[in-house]
């Protein structure tokens, strides 16, 4: 550890960049095709005179904790330890997954586990070991907040969040949160499921533009924008209330834009705009728990035996003791049932890398998610199509629901992600700066867990890149490679068991794996 801190100081003076300030805005489950001219001038125009990134990728399960834990460490779940948006770690609660949309149940898991929140270093740790500063600023969830630093809550970065707890701590580390609510006030309170949450995006980017930026001055920071996450979840891609809030993030970017104008430095500051996933259409629901209650699999007199972690499209189970002959009959379950997809266990036979121990399923370590201790022994998708919804905005899923909810097509508007399809796994990437090429599109395959890596790149820390996941996107800087003359390669991967038959489409880069799609024949 000396060493690499060592290192990583020794590399101050060798920054590769032009720019003293960087600036990650992620805009939750903002679809690529959302940004136009007419619609979003600010994002449209900060796309075309930088760089564009055509074929970029969320992390599967392509849900909210995953991708923003990946952003902030450059790996994936297979490192960092965040496998969904539910969790089962036996140490928090040895029956049932958990939650971690909530800080306070990331705080259990830390105390649990030994400070072991999250099982790899952020960029919040890195910079801080370098004499840097990094400052994360959300409208979104408490979970989704803290993960980006999480271990603010232990003196390492700064985080500001609004419901912490409401009107009375808003950020890590305390001197912080007191000047926010004095000069800011308590953030608004969050509404329902139709209604937008602006009024939190608002709160947030005026205590960024007012006080973080001038008044912190940190060297990078991630703004978190909830919408338009929770409308689309409410109303669907498209809706015009969708379309009213991806308005309202374009205009708080273009304000944002003119601050550091007026603050003298828009020429010195790097911008970085993504998102955590794609949404697609709510066709079908999937009473997962009902249907391995009736099959046996699961039992009341035997708590614990088999546990559910959800992840929306995604579904994780995990089987007590890894029982081998357990696993591979719900798996053989699994794939009986029309409305499962692609499955996924431990690799284990003997045979192509990307085959996992039970027939007709991918290996969980070729998709990023086995071998930690927290990884699910199955994980299974839903099926999805390019179909359009009622809006004209291509893609479909089926989705999980637990209780009383019933496995059946349903006719609404609601939308989801975690899935494996395009639709979801398609996320927004672009880059405007003086570090960026201006006008460029990037067509090799990309992902949010290379954001890391290209801060650290550009900040000269390469010491800790190889224990990355994610790659330098040095094609999109100026001083890289020709972006048209960067070789990739993308494979079609099949399994078969019996009638069921799956395909896994992946790219790759410079050794560095992308899954793009993957679907059941």
């Amino acid at each position: 550890m000396l060493s690499l801190v060592l290192a990583c100081v020794s590399q101050i003076a060798t920054a590769q960049s032009a720019a003293t300030l960087h600036l990650v805005f992620v805009l939750d489950g903002l679809r690529p095709d959302s940004i136009t001219e007419a619609e979003t001038p600010n994002l449209h125009r900060l796309r075309k005179e930088g760089v564009w990134f055509e074929n970029t990728h969320a992390v599967f399960p392509t849900v909210t904790r995953v991708n923003s834990t990946s952003l902030a460490t450059g790996t994936y779940p297979a490192r960092h330890g965040i496998m969904g948006n539910s969790i089962y770690v036996p140490a928090v609660d040895p029956l049932r997954a958990f939650t971690n949309d909530n800080f306070e149940r990331l705080l259990q898991l830390d105390e649990a586990t030994s400070g072991r929140m999250v099982t790899t270093p952020g960029v919040a740790e890195l910079l801080e070991r370098s004499g840097r500063k990094m400052v994360v600023v959300s409208s979104g969830s408490t979970g989704s907040a803290l993960l980006l630093a999480p271990k603010a809550h232990r003196g390492i970065g700064t985080v500001i969040n609004g419901d912490f707890v409401p009107g009375k701590k808003v950020a890590y580390p305390d001197p912080v949160s007191d000047t926010v609510l004095q000069r800011f006030g308590p953030a608004p309170k969050k509404g329902g499921a139709t209604d937008r949450f602006d009024a939190s995006v608002d709160w947030s980017m005026n205590v960024l533009r007012d006080y973080v930026l001038p008044e912190l001055r940190p060297n990078v920071v991630f703004t978190w924008m909830t919408e338009p996450d929770h409308i689309q979840h409410g109303l669907g891609s498209g809706a015009a209330e969708s379309l009213a809030a991806i308005r309202n993030d374009d205009r708080q970017l273009g304000l944002l834009v003119q601050k550091l104008e007026a603050l003298g430095l828009r020429d010195k500051t790097n911008i970085m705009v993504v998102s955590d996933h794609g949404f697609a259409h709510t066709v079908s629901n999937v009473n997962v728990e009902q249907a391995l209650t009736e099959s046996g699999f699961i039992a009341a007199t035997d708590p614990g035996a088999l546990v559910i972690a959800s992840s929306g499209q995604a579904v994780s189970l995990h089987v007590r003791d890894r029982d081998p002959r357990r696993i591979q009959a719900i798996v053989e379950f699994l794939q009986r049932q029309t409305w499962c997809g692609v499955v996924f266990t431990a690799a284990g036979r003997p045979g192509p890398a990307h085959e996992g121990a039970v027939a007709g399923t991918f290996a969980l370590e070729y998709a990023h998610l086995g071998g930690h201790e927290r990884s699910a022994d199955i994980v299974f998708t839903f099926p999805w199509s390019s179909a359009p919804n009622r809006y004209g905005v291509p893609g479909t899923e089926h989705n999980l629901v637990s209780g009383a909810g019933k496995t059946g097509p349903v006719d609404g508007v609601q939308a989801n992600h975690g899935g494996i399809g395009p639709w979801t796994i398609r996320n927004t990437m672009l880059a405007n700066g003086p570090d960026f090429k201006r006008g460029a599109v990037v067509r090799t395959p990309t992902s949010n867990v290379d954001v890391t890596p290209t801060l650290l790149h550009l900040l000269g820390l390469t010491a800790p890149l190889a224990e990355m996941d994610g790659r330098a996107l040095t094609e999109a800087l100026v001083k890289g490679p020709d972006q048209e003359q960067v070789p990739m390669d993308t494979r079609a991967l099949r399994v078969r068991s019996g009638a069921y038959s799956a395909v896994l489409q992946v790219s790759e880069v410079d050794g560095k794996r992308y899954i793009d799609k993957a679907w059941r024949d």
